[in-house]
């Protein structure tokens, strides 16, 4: 006769339930255009929880906004996106920059965001930045060299908003550092939309920045509450190098 604790094992036993990746992907997506700089960009996105590339995120909205009130932040750049998913804040860069590179690491986030590049390119901008999807997991050199081999000038700026989580946050500054070194003598930067969830990650953020050779500041009149959250928006530079 089994006794409580083999009969408790089996219980716990039980209540596994393992499910198939099908389980969490589907290809339903919904159309939503939201506004900003009095344009309406369409974009296809999850109703549900899927992947969280597929999502508008508070960090993305906050963005989106400073973006669209500094217009000029923008004019004639090339910027790449790190961590895209739907694609929003790249379609609205590129009704103002010269080249935008939108990045995800994901396959089926790559899907949805492709799609959106393709809705967007249907539409008349005649007079936008063409919109091009490209793989890069943090941290990935290969991937990375492969986008500069096509652009061995690099990027005026890198966006990326809501894109950390724990463990990716010293890859998201690994990945960052190698694209500034490419422009290091000229003024790249990253700008990115930081949403507060939690101490331990407000903190990380600023010292893995500072752990990698760069300098991470606030910019002034950015901090604003997103949802029932606190966001801010940070500049991201290499240190200057000292004289020799």
């Amino acid at each position: 006769m089994a006794g409580a604790g083999e009969r408790d094992g089996e219980e716990e036993e039980e209540e596994i339930v393992c499910l198939e990746a099908s389980f969490f992907i589907n290809d339903k997506y919904t159309s939503l255009s939201l506004s900003f700089f009095h344009y309406l960009p369409p974009c296809l996105l999850k109703t549900d929880f899927d992947l969280t590339g597929q999502l508008v995120w508070p960090g993305a909205m906050l963005l989106n906004e400073y973006l669209s009130k500094n217009v000029d932040l923008l004019k004639g750049c090339s910027v790449i996106e790190l961590g895209s998913g739907v694609g929003i804040t790249g379609i609205l860069c590129s009704r103002f920059c010269r080249e935008v590179v939108l990045t995800d690491h994901n396959d089926e986030v790559q899907k949805i965001l492709k799609k959106n590049i393709e809705l967007h390119s249907s539409k008349d901008h005649s007079h936008h930045a063409e919109l091009v999807a490209e793989k890069l997991e943090w941290g990935n050199s290969d991937q990375i060299n492969q986008i500069l081999r096509r652009r061995p000038g690099g990027f005026d700026l890198i966006l990326g908003a809501d894109i950390y989580i724990l463990g990716s946050v010293p890859l998201l500054f690994d990945t960052v550092k190698q694209l500034l070194q490419v422009r290091e003598r000229d003024c790249c930067k990253f700008i990115l939309a930081y949403v507060s969830r939690a101490k331990i990650m407000d903190s990380l953020v600023v010292s893995e920045a500072i752990r990698h050779g760069m300098q991470i500041n606030e910019i002034p009149g950015t901090r604003s509450v997103v949802g029932n959250l606190e966001g801010v928006i940070f500049e991201v530079t290499l240190l200057e190098k000292s004289p020799m």
